[in-house]
């Protein structure tokens, strides 16, 4: 599973579901496309092949992540983007795939795989070598940390757990109006299954209720 912690999700009629981090290099490229036109591509992606063509062939003038998968594959993925100034319009691309143990057994050495889960909050976990970033963001830092002294998430429950989680007053995973210095809250979470093909909703803390506010048929959705 991918644990994200940000503010978009989508799921396409092709079964295409994914989130979308803002990440924040430290520079723009002139001339470049701004990624919410990337983004917006992102609802035509039929499959695999469509998406990494797009981010070869897609100049941004910035930085972003894209967590996602396919509803017809049994792997999750992420992607981390940024914009290579050293060549004309081209980006930097890693991809990291999300497998059990046993896809472990057919993958390339070359291939950036995760097992299991990976938690992916606001800045370059892989990428963060080659482009420079922005100073990031406290909540960003406290998220990542919180995300690691969970250590291996390896049911759903634990999932809801994490991502209610409120244990940092200044800066929980899990926001509400009440908390100290914050001036935004956590307006859903979402569990997308994609082995019952359905799309949970949670209005409330998860942690606390784990039951779902809604439940969407993914299946209605594809063509």
């Amino acid at each position: 599973m991918i644990l994200y912690l940000g503010n978009a999700f989508n799921v396409n009629q092709y079964g295409f579901v994914f989130s979308i981090n803002a990440l924040f290099p430290n520079y723009v490229g002139y001339g470049r496309l701004p990624r919410q036109i990337i983004f917006r591509a992102l609802l035509s992606i039929q499959n695999q092949e469509d998406l990494d063509h797009l981010f070869r062939t897609s100049p941004t003038a910035f930085g972003f992540s894209i967590n996602g998968g396919f509803l017809q594959q049994s792997y999750l993925f992420n992607y981390e983007i940024g914009t290579n100034l050293n060549i004309e319009n081209e980006n930097y691309v890693n991809k990291c795939l999300v497998i059990n143990n046993e896809q472990k057994q057919n993958r390339i050495d070359d291939d950036c795989t995760v097992l299991n889960y990976l938690i992916h909050c606001n800045h370059y976990e892989r990428l963060n070598k080659i482009i420079t970033e922005q100073q990031s963001l406290q909540s960003t830092l406290h998220r990542s940390k919180r995300g690691q002294e969970f250590g291996e998430i390896s049911t759903v429950n634990d999932a809801l757990c994490l991502l209610g989680d409120n244990q940092n007053k200044f800066y929980p995973i899990f926001r509400s109006p009440n908390d100290i210095g914050n001036n935004t809250v956590t307006l859903c979470t979402v569990h997308i299954n994609f082995y019952t093909l359905e799309f949970l909703v949670y209005e409330h803390n998860p942690k606390e209720n784990n039951q779902p506010t809604f439940v969407y048929d993914l299946k209605t959705l594809l063509i």
